[in-house]
Parts: structure tokens; sequence; C-alpha cells
């Protein structure tokens, strides 16, 4: 029982810790390469970030107030910083406060999480009939999960990935709305990576959110078994849908390379038939 109490933590922390890295790793790369071969100017990232960077600080800002961390300054959008900063907050804490202390993993990679909350918002809003796709994808993905991790896992994130961008792009129809939600989430996607100070900011965190995961497992394995069943369920199925909404972003900063390829694919065809 001590055996499979352990594997369930570890099944949570790859959820939870191991599925967002891995994503914000992964995005963090399509992006640098969306940036390359846009000329790796500052204006595109300027141009971007207007709209990406607030909804970067503002998600560091709302996990600030959920895990009671106090917001010394805040900048949603800055020009001209020496270091190539677009925005910050600063914030500071009670170490004592095994609360607060988690927070730092949440508010580090809050970019991830809250962005991509965003861009499924604008899907809702902008075009229903992709967000009922979409939404039916993200709860069989959980309703997967909720069962618990298994090699299915891959198979699956293969297909909520497959069948976002099928959904996404089978509206193209929809004329303005598609391409004002995609101007839009494209900005937004290009800017929830995890900046090297997010990371530093998340990773202390880790041990005391391991070992509260591993005291809450225990404590319902061994005493509430009837009730750890329903504990592992809802988890597993939470982090299926958190992972599946984390997809939507990455989706996006795939489709920015796909199309950035297909305008250069056609501008080199058209200076070949012009001989220009």
């Amino acid at each position: 029982m001590f055996g499979q109490i352990l594997l369930n933590v570890v099944f949570q922390l790859v959820y939870f810790v191991g599925a967002v890295f891995l994503i914000g790793w992964l995005m963090s790369k399509l992006n640098k390469a969306f940036y390359r071969m846009t000329g790796g100017g500052m204006a595109v990232c300027l141009a971007t970030g207007a709209l990406g960077t607030p909804i970067h600080e503002l998600s560091h800002a709302a996990m600030c107030i959920v895990f009671r961390h106090r917001i010394h300054d805040i900048k949603l959008f800055q020009i001209g910083d020496e270091d190539g900063v677009l925005g910050y907050v600063t914030h500071s804490y009670n170490p004592k406060n095994i609360w607060a202390v988690i927070g730092n993993y949440f508010i580090g990679v809050a970019p991830i999480i809250g962005g991509s909350g965003v861009i499924f918002l604008l899907i809702s809003w902008l075009l229903p009939n992709a967000y009922t796709e979409i939404s039916s994808l993200l709860t069989g993905f959980a309703d997967m999960q909720s069962g618990g991790f298994s090699g299915a896992w891959f198979e699956g994130i293969g297909a909520v990935c497959l069948g976002m961008i099928a959904a996404l792009f089978s509206n193209v129809s929809a004329g303005f709305s598609f391409w004002f939600f995609y101007i839009v989430a494209m900005c937004i996607a290009l800017h929830v990576t995890l900046s090297g100070a997010d990371i530093k900011g998340a990773l202390p965190a880790l041990p005391m959110l391991a070992g509260v995961l591993l005291v809450i497992n225990l404590v319902l394995g061994l005493l509430a078994p009837d009730a750890y069943v329903g504990f592992l369920s809802g988890m597993n199925s939470f982090g299926g849908y958190l992972i599946g909404l984390m997809c939507l972003s990455l989706v996006l900063s795939l489709s920015c390379i796909v199309l950035l390829l297909l305008i250069r694919l056609i501008i080199g065809i058209v200076r070949s038939i012009l001989h220009i």
C-alpha cells in the first residue's frame, strides 16, 4: 500500500510539475525559433508583447494574491529596459507560511496556465463551434486520466493536440472572428513561456509541494481509503484538464511557425515566377 501511495505522488508530480515544465520548455523552443525566423529583432517581440506581456504578468500577480504574497511593484509592459525585460512583478512572502512557500511554484508557472486559460476564454467568445469541440477533447482526455497515469497518456496528448488544430482551423471561414482570435491568441502564446526568473522562483517550492502531496496521500490512503479513491480520481482528472489546456498554447506556438514557413514559401514561389 505504501509503495502504491508513493507511486501516486510521483504521478501527481508528473501531471502538475513535469508536464508543466515540459510543455513550457517546448513552447520556449518554438517561440525562440519563431523570433529567429522573423529576423530576431525587437520590433516583432514588442508588437506581440504589447498584448502578451500583460497577460504574463497578470498571471503572476493573480497567483500572488491567491497564495498570500505581497506585491511590491508590477509593470505590465515596458519598452527600453536595458536588459530587454518587458514586464515584471516583484513580491515577497512569509517563509514560515507553508501555503505561501508552495505558492512560489504556482506563481512561477502561472503564465503558461493563465495564458492558456485566457486563450480558452477567447475561443468560447469568438469561436463557439471550436469551443464545443475543444471542450469535448479536454473532457475526454481528463476522463482518460481519471483512471491513473498510463502509456495512453502520450497517445492522448497527441490526439488532443491534433484535435485542437482541426477544431481551430476548421473555423477559418468565420472570417474576422477567426483572424482576430488568432492574432490575439498568437501574441499571448508567444509570451506565456517561462522565463529563467520564473523557473528559478518556482524550483525552491518543489520539495515543500512534494512533501505536502505525500502527507495528503498518506493520510487519506491509510486512514480514509474510500475518500482516497475519489481524491486520486479528482487529481488525475484535474491534471488532465490542466495539461490539455496548456496544449492550446503549444498548438498556437507551433502554428505560428507553420504559418511563417507557408508565407516564406509563397513569397519564394512569387519571386521565382516574377524573377525578382
